[in-house]
């Protein structure tokens, strides 16, 4: 019968987080702002934006769960959206928040953290951590 070659196969890559954002300071890349949209029926989206060198964003939001702690897992539905205007960031939220509405939902509520006016990216990612936490504790109560 037929036999398999398994010696061309080649190994899966493995699979980049699509919900990362990675920013290069190197490259003048900073992150812009964070949010949490969250339905009273626990549909929690999460949004996070990076400023580009020239000025506009790179924007990803998911789907998720999250725990009280402000882990986050399921994550389903990822968007990625490159290189827009600023304003951008709010419009998103409100297309978040009508997409709530239109699926029969309720928004319970909107948090979102500026880091724009934190300039070392290290410090911008332990202030985003620590906003993270503190935000999962109002939206997911122990």
């Amino acid at each position: 019968m037929g036999e398999v070659d398994t010696a061309s196969a080649t190994p899966a890559k493995p699979m980049m987080d699509l919900s990362a954002v990675e920013v290069d300071p190197g490259q003048g890349e900073r992150l812009y702002k964070a949010a949490f949209v969250h339905s009273k029926q626990g549909t929690t989206y999460r949004m996070v934006a990076k400023t580009l060198p020239d000025g506009k964003l790179d924007l990803v939001y998911f789907i998720c769960d999250l725990d009280p702690d402000g882990t986050m897992y399921g994550k389903r539905r990822i968007r990625r959206i490159h290189a827009q205007p600023q304003e951008r960031f709010d419009n998103e939220i409100e297309a978040i928040k009508k997409e709530i509405v239109d699926k029969g939902e309720e928004v319970l509520g909107v948090w979102t953290h500026d880091l724009s006016g934190i300039s070392d990216v290290a410090a911008q990612s332990d202030s985003l951590k620590t906003w993270v936490v503190e935000t999962a504790k109002e939206i997911v109560p122990s």
